[in-house]
């Protein structure tokens, strides 16, 4: 068996870029031209250890005989027993770095072979003494190409020969009687190793001669040539003629390569071709004798490509459009291919290649990864790399738009067990013009709901939930509720259940914790509105909590928090770095602050956007230490936590300060000054007494209208018993645990009025033991229009879609 090869048998460039992806390949494949039966090794090498590489030919996938590695490993190779002509083509290695994967480029495996000779008449040639013979030997087809070896009269040549390396030509300069012999060739495969001898003869005399002759060509010399940029080249015109010819060379519409071209024997030397020396080249050969000859020779330069713009990383929406550039010179013009996560994308129907243009028509989640082009021309091939997110859409078919601002603030969603929580049909209920056109006038009155959340996994036992509200005119938010429902649980997917919570509308995220791994669940959003009604937003995608992965294969890290500086008594505004990788491209990151003397739980906020570095809390206690911590998060998992860093809110600018005392010395203000402070304490004494009595006597009317009321069925309390213009809140007398007036009461004294509502977050189906209460006015102004107290309550008459679904309440 041959050892093995690692043989680059081709001119072809190839090179590896993703620098603005972070990614690139230090080796790739290389092309290999192999005889059957040798052992060939592909290797290449990745600056980030991959999870894994996988290699394959064309388009097949290789099956590997050993396993994969079980760490991320740098390097892979490739052993490849040839053994048949099947084996010849392509071969790539893809990186795989989770779900994304990028490819190298291709390394051709040539089958190396030496055909024989084509046959060639023998020749006989006689030139006069001086002149330049050039004796060409056609070489065969080989792979690589063979390497063509004079011999004169049998015995091989001196490498000392002068022979054109780009035609593999013998020139014989200024010749003598001694150059006179027969000229034959062979020709070797320097990879078989096998050398086989040409059929070619020529044979050459030179003697004097009288007899004049124009200059003409023993052979035809080539007319094209082909090199790539920054190899040189020699150009082969070599004629006889009796006297000697003399050889010019001209470029056609310019001038030839200063400092770089060279008249040589039989040629024209150019060292260090570039782009521009291109075009058509002119030979003259004269001697005196007509005709003179010519040849034109054409000159082509190849550049292997560059990718001048590649295509940019990027986040997408998921359904929408988007289009891909990618632009690349070289000579000739490259031709651009297409690949996402190491495949063909010719297959997709969402997308399609135009040259350098790749167009996406409502992207998929499975389209995320990365997205490669490669360019390729004869001379060479290379790619552009991008990251390609694809967020999840946050509509689901049939759901409402988050914000519509036509909606009548009297219409509702109701729920229905068929479409599901969070779905419903909009009731419509016939009203008067006059009540459509008093609607219109309140159309900022509509309630907007949250949208669809977003979740994270935290651990194998919660997760954080994050929403947010479309910017909108309608009416204010008082507080937030998460309800979760575990679709696993017995029953018809399990009841919803609500967080204990009051989530504040300045926050838009928050944990839920003591879940069960592996169980699916379904999260949504109520709001709570100014006017104490609450509406639900669109339910969230079914989220399994998996049991998630160790730590040591988290792949992004948390953020690093530097500093955080006070703005006012109620704000500090945060700031951390963060190093963005595209092998794990973060969604946000989480903010966890409380209080540093309270021992209760973080509150928590949502900075969205991997580029964000700094965040602004809001609502805080004035003159307070606070304690800050965060995390990286993406929708698969949260990092660790920072280090905590602490901060203090300013102090109030009007804060009350203690005044200090003054100090008077003795005779400074008299003894006038002294009568005056005492009479300003006995009037403040003797009002505060003036008041406590008022106030006795209204308590003691309201009793006695309380029991005279009682007695008539009437309710009490209906007047303060005051002076207009002062108000006091209207209390009454109680029994120890009984009961006033019909209604439950505690010892002490309580509003007039107690509202006692069901759950308002409960499901029709669910337990109305946990009550809602809430203090109103005797003139209650929650009552919307048309819809009058009840007699002798404080109860507004609730619309019927109300009365029905439980899910609206005050």
């Amino acid at each position: 068996m041959r050892p093995l090869l690692f043989l680059l048998a081709s001119s072809l460039t190839l090179s590896q870029t993703g620098a603005d992806l972070g990614l690139w390949f230090v080796r790739w494949p290389e092309p290999i031209t192999a005889p059957v039966g040798d052992d060939v090794v592909f290797e290449c090498s990745v600056n980030v250890p991959a999870e894994s590489v996988r290699w394959r030919q064309g388009d097949h996938w290789l099956q590997q005989d050993r396993p994969p590695p079980p760490r991320p490993t740098s390097t892979s190779r490739l052993l490849v027993k040839f053994e048949d002509e099947k084996q010849e083509g392509d071969y790539q290695c893809v990186a795989w770095f989770g779900a994304s994967a990028l490819a190298s480029t291709p390394a051709r495996l040539t089958l190396a072979e030496l055909q024989p000779f084509l046959y060639q008449p023998q020749k006989e040639v006689r030139v006069t003494p001086g002149n330049t013979v050039a004796i060409a030997c056609p070489p065969p087809v080989s792979k690589p190409p063979a390497v063509i070896q004079y011999l004169q009269d049998g015995t091989v040549m001196p490498e000392s020969s002068n022979t054109l390396a780009t035609t593999g030509t013998l020139i014989l300069p200024n010749v003598t009687a001694k150059d006179s012999g027969v000229y034959t060739c062979t020709a070797t495969n320097y990879i078989t190793g096998m050398v086989i001898n040409s059929p070619m003869k020529v044979v050459l005399k030179v003697e004097k001669s009288n007899e004049s002759g124009s200059p003409r060509f023993l052979y035809q010399p080539q007319t094209k040539y082909t090199v790539q940029a920054g190899q040189n080249i020699s150009l082969e015109c070599c004629g006889i003629g009796n006297p000697v010819p003399v050889v010019s060379w001209r470029r056609v519409n310019s001038d030839l390569p200063i400092g770089r071209s060279e008249q040589i024997p039989g040629g024209l030397r150019i060292a260090g071709v570039q782009l521009a020396d291109a075009g058509q080249y002119v030979c003259e050969l004269k001697n005196g004798v007509p005709p003179m000859i010519a040849q034109l020779i054409t000159l082509e330069v190849q550049v292997p490509p560059t990718v001048s713009k590649g295509p940019s990383n990027a986040v997408v929406e998921e359904d929408s459009d988007t289009e891909l550039t990618c632009e690349a010179t070289g000579s000739p013009s490259p031709n651009i291919t297409w690949f996402l996560n190491g495949e063909s994308i010719l297959n997709d129907s969402h997308i399609t290649p135009q040259g350098g243009n790749l167009i996406i028509k409502k992207i998929q989640k499975r389209h995320a990864g990365i997205f490669q082009c490669f360019a390729t021309n004869a001379a060479g091939v290379t790619f552009g790399a991008a990251m390609i997110q694809v967020s999840p859409t946050q509509v689901t078919a049939g759901d409402p738009p988050p914000y519509l601002p036509e909606i009548d603030s009297n219409e509702q969603i109701e729920s229905s067990t068929t479409q599901g929580p969070g779905r419903g049909r909009k009731k419509d209920h016939p009203r008067k013009n006059k009540d459509r056109r008093r609607e219109k006038k309140h159309r900022n009155n509509v309630m907007i709901p949250p949208t669809r959340p977003n979740i994270t996994r935290l651990s194998n036992k919660s997760v954080m939930v994050r929403w947010s509200v479309p910017p909108n005119p309608g009416l204010p938010i008082q507080f937030f509720k998460v309800q979760y429902q575990d679709l696993d649980s017995s029953g018809k997917h399990g009841q919803w259940m609500t967080s204990n919570e009051d989530i504040q509308p300045h926050i838009n995220s928050y944990e839920v914790d003591g879940l069960i791994t592996g169980h699916h669940y379904r999260f949504r959003i109520a709001a709570v509105y100014s006017n104490n009604d609450n509406k639900l937003g669109r339910t969230s995608s079914k989220f399994h909590l998996n049991r998630g992965p160790s730590n040591d294969e988290t792949p992004f890290f948390p953020p690093n928090l530097t500093y955080a500086e006070s703005l006012s008594p109620t704000s500090i505004r945060i700031h951390w770095e963060y190093l963005n990788s595209v092998l794990a491209p973060v969604d946000g990151f989480y903010v966890y602050y409380r209080a540093t003397t309270s021992a209760g739980d973080y509150i928590k906020a949502t900075a969205e956007g991997q580029n964000t570095r700094s965040y602004l809390l809001s609502h805080l206690a004035p003159d307070t230490h606070y304690d800050i911590k965060m995390q990286s998060f993406t929708v698969r998992a949260a990092s660790d936590f920072s280090v905590i860093i602490s901060a203090k809110t300013l102090k109030e600018i009007n804060a009350t300060i203690a005044p200090v005392p003054e100090v008077i010395e003795a005779g400074g203000l008299g003894e006038k000054s002294s009568h005056g402070q005492l009479y300003l304490v006995l009037g403040a004494v003797i009002s505060g007494l003036a008041l406590i009595c008022t106030l006795a006597g209204a308590i003691c009317i309201c009793y006695r209208r309380s029991a005279a009321q009682q007695d008539h069925g009437g309710d009490g309390c209906d007047k303060s018993g005051v002076e207009g213009g002062l108000t006091i809140q209207q209390l009454e007398p109680v029994a120890l645990n009984g009961f006033s007036h019909g209604r439950a009461v505690t010892n002490g004294f309580i509003p007039c009025s107690i509202n006692i509502t069901n759950n308002p977050l409960a499901d029709s189906h669910q337990d109305k033991n946990a009550m809602e209460l809430s203090c109103m006015r005797r003139h209650n102004n929650n009552c919307p229009s048309g819809a009058p107290a009840q007699s002798g309550s404080d109860w507004c008459t609730p619309p019927p879609i109300m009365a029905r679904t439980g899910e609206n309440y005050v």
